[in-house]
């Protein structure tokens, strides 16, 4: 297994970067 298996993109809009207003509207 290698360290680049691992690597992938994550556009910034999938960041979470607050919290939604409400718990129960968020995904895991």
């Amino acid at each position: 297994m290698r360290v680049a298996d691992f690597t992938f993109e994550l556009p910034d809009s999938l960041i979470a970067r607050h919290p939604l207003a409400e718990r129960r509207s968020s995904r895991l």
